[in-house]
């Protein structure tokens, strides 16, 4: 698989420069991945302000700096390509034993460490450290003074102050826009990812369907599909860990996992992989048994609206109008009382599957070439069941392609 690190430095140079920013300070475990194509360590994962920095100046020519935990620094240079990466202790205790000769580590370890290993231990890590350690970096690289872009989507309140107090004459502007424009343009690496996280889905989710019966669960369906994913993944050769993710719900409650499956029932099956962070997007409907006139006309409304809405998924056209087409063709079938607030979403690496730019009535973003959108038509009536249509489609120079080839219409489980 393809080396990551996702970050187009002139794009970033160019986004800045029209934000007049001189630099980003990355702060969400994600954006540190993508930046740097690393892992930023556990200390992330309480998803705090100063858990770890990436500092990327707007000059695309300037090299990144990284402040993270030393128990992570040299996994994160490996990764990452970064040399200037400044530690800070977190609670892990780490020494070096690798200048130690045999027969000679008890007795080295029992003595004092060298006064180069020897750190206090906070609980996790300590803020007004890392902060502090920001400070001086930003002064080291010339931009104590400077106006910076930050993580404010991410920031919790909290941890808000840190960088007023910290870094006073910085200039400090809310990022986290121009980070997800950033991210909303996927590297060929995330694409790769995002390919095989789809491919592997929908291997699970065609075992998925053939396995429904009356008396199955969506736990047993998700198993399956978990099952079959993971299988399809080792048939093709892949290495690495593959995740199941996504949710079944059986039966006319529409909402939760719903009952054990009977004839009649609607199946909605919105389910993805994850591979190395990248999550698959894309949705499927059945019904067990032959369906009610009223389930037919629901999804064949849908299923329609969903082409409808696909012809203005081109690169240059807004994102709101394919949102118009879909709803203006869900109320030309007599559907007025249908009201969804967006048609689809970004997909990328997130601990939640949706990213912006979404697929909505008021996003003036155009359609670019290396999105990746997850295009979706779902509808949920409380006494019918759910019904969901969703593909993945990658965005090449002149058209789409969707990820799944497993077929749109409406699957009967008879």
């Amino acid at each position: 698989m393809a080396f990551l690190r996702p970050l187009d430095r002139q794009r970033a140079q160019d986004l800045m420069e029209q934000e007049r920013l001189d630099g980003l300070v990355l702060i969400q475990p994600e954006s540190i991945v993508y930046a740097t194509g690393a892992r930023p360590g556990s200390a992330a994962g309480w998803r705090r302000a100063g858990a770890v920095f990436v500092i990327v100046p707007a000059d695309a020519h300037l090299s990144l700096t990284a402040i993270l935990g030393d128990f992570y620094a040299e996994e994160f240079r490996t990764a990452s390509g970064i040399d200037d990466i400044v530690t800070f202790p977190v609670w892990v205790d780490l020494i070096d034993i690798r200048e130690i000769h045999n027969g000679q580590l008890t007795e080295r370890l029992s003595a004092a460490r060298p006064s180069a290993q020897v750190h206090p231990r906070p609980a996790t890590f300590d803020p007004r450290q890392t902060f502090a350690l920001l400070a001086d970096v930003l002064a080291r690289r010339g931009l104590s003074k400077a106006r910076l872009g930050t993580e404010h989507a991410f920031l919790p309140v909290e941890d808000h102050a840190c960088f007023e107090t910290a870094c006073p004459d910085v200039r400090w502007s809310n990022a986290s826009r121009l980070v997800s424009r950033l991210r909303m343009i996927k590297h060929p690496g995330e694409i790769e990812r995002l390919r095989l996280a789809a491919r592997f889905a929908e291997a699970g989710t065609a075992a998925t369907i053939a396995h429904i019966r009356p008396g199955c669960t969506a736990d047993e369906l998700f198993s399956v599909f978990r099952n079959a994913a993971v299988g399809r993944a080792a048939e093709l050769g892949f290495k690495g860990t593959v995740l199941a993710n996504g949710a079944i719900t059986i039966g006319p409650g529409a909402t939760g996992k719903g009952r054990p499956a009977e004839r009649g029932d609607v199946i909605r099956l919105d389910l993805g992989s994850i591979v190395d962070g990248y999550t698959s997007d894309c949705a499927r409907t059945a019904v067990l048994g032959q369906p009610s006139s009223d389930q037919r006309a629901i999804y064949a409304a849908l299923h329609n609206a969903f082409e409808v809405g696909l012809e203005h998924l081109c690169p240059g056209i807004p994102l709101r109008e394919v949102h118009g087409a879909a709803m203006k063709a869900m109320h030309d079938r007599g559907f007025d009382m249908y009201c969804r607030g967006h048609f689809g979403h970004g997909v990328g690496a997130s601990i939640f599957v949706e990213e912006w730019p979404f697929i909505a009535a008021e996003e003036s973003i155009a359609i670019e070439t290396g999105m990746v959108l997850a295009y979706e038509l779902p509808w949920y009536i409380r006494g019918l069941g759910a019904f969901m249509l969703e593909d993945q489609f990658v965005v090449g120079a002149q058209s789409v392609e969707a990820c799944w080839t497993l077929p749109r219409e409406l699957a009967i489980c008879d």
